[in-house]
């Protein structure tokens, strides 16, 4: 194609001149028939993810599960040292970051908030 005969290829596309495999169906409106019934469901079934999409979406899962899991395990140490201490004295265990939370009236006060919503 040469580019000064852009604008009249161009024209001649969106007139419809000279376009092959049009049939006029886009005009066509379906109405189901008796006993059929329309829905607005979408179902997700059939439709072909790009793999780099799926591959995204798998490493996007994998860091948020890692992240979990790393939160667990920092929550599991806190709760081993609270334990620990709560054998050596009650004070101890007053004095870790878990004890300090359990003994903080602003904290049971949002917990109760949290309840009540």
């Amino acid at each position: 194609m040469d580019i000064n005969n852009i604008s009249n290829h161009l024209s001649s596309k969106l007139n419809g001149a000279g376009s092959s495999g049009e049939t006029g169906k886009s005009s066509e409106i379906s109405v189901p028939k008796n006993g059929e019934s329309v829905s607005d469901k979408v179902s997700l079934g059939d439709y072909k993810t790009p793999r780099g999409e799926e591959l995204f979406a798998k490493i996007e899962l994998e860091k948020l599960n890692q992240d979990s899991f790393n939160d667990l395990k920092t929550m599991k140490s806190k709760i081993n040292e609270y334990h620990a201490a709560g054998e050596i004295s009650p004070e101890a265990a007053a004095e870790t970051e878990l004890g300090q939370l359990l003994n903080n009236p602003d904290v049971w006060g949002e917990i109760a908030n949290k309840i009540l919503d």
